[in-house]
């Protein structure tokens, strides 16, 4: 009688704990796009269609075109040697200005532009000590 309940303690642990550990890793998930600057990445990598990435570069100046009726954000993500066209459907941070340094988090289309679901603007002029 007692190896019955010692079963179906078991059971009814190892059914939670499946649930708990699936939840968690679907959770974590979203989380773990790569990130790379826009002149690590690879767009001819088959990869680079398939998976969820993270770029950091900078909005090139006079790229960026906004589209206030379908809240739509079109500009290039700019590294030191190469470039990349972006489209960012969705509200648009305060501090997002050209030659500003960025985050966009999405994928690659086949036609070459990166749809980014996540746009996050880094500013590092208030976290950085004034020299003078």
């Amino acid at each position: 009688m007692k190896t019955k309940t010692m079963v179906k303690a078991l059971a009814g642990i190892l059914v939670i704990g499946g649930g708990l550990g699936y939840f968690m890793y679907q959770t974590m998930q979203s989380s773990w796009a790569y990130y790379y600057s826009v002149d690590d990445f690879s767009t001819t990598s088959p990869a680079a269609h398939e998976y969820s990435f993270r770029l950091a570069g900078r909005v090139k100046p006079g790229s960026v075109q906004r589209d206030l009726e379908n809240v739509t954000l079109r500009f290039t993500l700019a590294g030191a040697e190469s470039e990349l066209p972006v489209q960012y459907q969705g509200v648009v941070p305060d501090n997002f200005v050209e030659n500003r340094e960025v985050v966009v988090e999405g994928r690659l289309a086949a036609a070459g532009v990166f749809h980014a679901d996540n746009l996050m603007t880094r500013c590092e002029s208030k976290y950085q000590a004034k020299v003078e």
